[in-house]
């Protein structure tokens, strides 16, 4: 069997609303079309909503797994384009921040994973103690901003309490929602103005995915944008940001 990659990649926010999981399940859908072998974890574990972008009903979950009922491949289900989705709870608050034991158990579990390419963890939004350790076992952390000012600094903010927290230094910088890639340059520049004064931190333009009215009318349908309007800037846009994720 041929060797894959197996690269853990972090896609992380400062606040919600900023299109993150339609990011990560639109950015999967192009990576498994592509041969990749491709899972999603949705580790926003209380608040789970990836299952609903592929219009999905999981039988099983994440509380299945920490609480021993299920193996990790037992709750893996297979979405569109061959990709495969751990999903999470919702409305469970309890995982909103796990013990020591149960990050053990998630951590071994990812672990006994199949051979795969990619495994996009979506996190929640936020600061909070999962965000802190799903971007930490990550080999690269994404994070997703929009031209919002708010967006901006809770950006930082995340930036600042990872770089503190796990000593990360490396972040790459998507900024969704750009009128263009020059608006999209801008709110990096803004961003790499503060980091380069405050904090020993890299960070790297990956790209933008520009406003697409065919976005939001995709995701009301629970369809994947990248599928369905395989020709609208959004689409474009994100197959070039993933081209540079393969090479």
């Amino acid at each position: 069997m041929e060797n894959r990659r197996k690269k853990i990649i972090a896609v992380t926010s400062g606040k919600g609303g900023v299109g993150k999981s339609s990011i990560v399940s639109n950015m999967a859908y192009i990576l498994g079309s592509n041969n990749e072998a491709t899972y999603i974890f949705d580790a926003d574990l209380s608040l789970g909503n990836i299952d609903i972008m592929f219009g999905m009903v999981p039988k099983f979950n994440i509380k299945d797994l920490i609480e021993g009922k299920k193996s990790i491949g037992e709750i893996v289900v297979e979405g569109p384009g061959g990709i495969r989705l751990i999903p999470a709870t919702s409305g469970i608050s309890e995982f909103s921040s796990l013990t020591a034991e149960e990050k053990n158990i998630l951590f071994s579990s990812l672990r006994e994973l199949p051979e795969y390419d990619f495994l996009i963890v979506d996190t929640s939004a936020g600061i909070s103690s999962n965000v802190i350790y799903f971007n930490s076992i990550s080999d690269d952390i994404f994070i997703v901003v929009t031209p919002d000012p708010a967006s901006i600094t809770d950006s930082y903010a995340v930036i600042k309490v990872l770089y503190k927290k796990t000593g990360r230094k490396d972040f790459n910088i998507i900024v969704n929602m750009a009128k263009d890639e020059q608006e999209g340059l801008e709110i990096y520049r803004k961003l790499l103005s503060v980091t380069d004064k405050f904090l020993d931190v890299y960070l790297d333009f990956i790209g933008h995915i520009p406003m697409d009215r065919n976005i939001n009318m995709a995701t009301r349908k629970q369809k994947l944008w990248v599928k369905y309007f395989p020709d609208t800037p959004a689409t474009k846009a994100l197959l070039k940001i993933c081209s540079r994720l393969v090479s």
